[in-house]
């Protein structure tokens, strides 16, 4: 069996790997696997760099497909045939629109390298949630992987986890997430817009281009709010879900 953390640079991933390697889990990976959209916030990529620092030699590899923005602003120029959507909202009634992003920037690419790599040996996927996210859980639908979730075992929380990075003074771990993901919360979007200006900046320009996306005979947005989200007030609107807890196969925002 070939143990393999699925790596996301966030808050649960992070402390999954630290702790993984201290032994708090039973069984030390063989090594972890970082599936890059291209478009994660600064500060994920400033983790993972961090990660492999600190933890070397332990092998963290980073696999890709491409860059989810890039590749889908050139489809929406005409510069290419196709490109994994995203789940888009619809100006009607707030409906998604078929999604493909998790598929061919996540897990393509991992299982790609995971069959490269795996000779005859099954793989147990170490996947990140805690505790209070366990309805986030999936089985794999591949033979050769099994997805564990060691967190949820270990009856680990997300409160636990912050006071982990807080009593060993390590900084502060940010959400990973790509900045286009049409399921952030307003409460993500608002620290957002505060804290990361630049990025925040990224995010609009390619809402704004979204909008007559081909294909679709209404207008699409990121926002649940049916609004451009340059023009959203995060102070009022209220957010009506969970970040994250629509997304796909367990492996976004970890």
């Amino acid at each position: 069996m070939l143990n393999v953390i699925s790596l996301g640079a966030g808050k649960q991933s992070t402390f999954m790997l630290l702790e993984a390697l201290n032994g708090r889990f039973g069984i030390i990976p063989d090594f972890a696997i970082f599936s890059d959209t291209g478009c994660e916030p600064e500060y994920v990529y400033e983790t993972l760099e961090w990660l492999k620092n600190k933890v070397a030699p332990f092998p963290i590899i980073t696999v890709s497909t491409g860059n989810l923005i890039n590749d889908t602003l050139e489809y929406l120029a005409g510069e290419r045939k196709r490109v994994a959507s995203l789940p888009l909202r619809l100006a009607d009634n707030g409906g998604l629109i078929m999604r493909q992003c998790t598929n061919d920037y996540k897990i393509k690419p991992l299982r790609k390298h995971l069959q490269k790599v795996r000779g005859d040996k099954k793989v147990r996927l170490w996947i990140g949630i805690s505790l209070d996210e366990m309805q986030r859980i999936k089985e794999s639908n591949v033979k050769y992987i099994e997805n564990y979730y060691p967190l949820i075992e270990s009856r680990i929380t997300i409160d636990q986890i912050v006071n982990y990075f807080k009593i060993n003074k390590i900084k502060a771990i940010g959400k990973s997430a790509c900045l286009i993901c049409p399921f952030h919360s307003d409460n993500y979007w608002k620290r957002f817009k505060k804290e990361f200006p630049v990025e925040f900046e990224k995010a609009c320009i390619f809402d704004d281009a979204i909008r007559n996306y081909p294909g679709l005979k209404q207008k699409a947005y990121l926002s649940k709010h049916l609004k451009p989200l340059r023009d959203i007030n995060f102070e009022y609107e209220q957010s009506l879900f969970p970040e994250l807890i629509e997304e796909c196969d367990g492996l976004c925002g970890l």
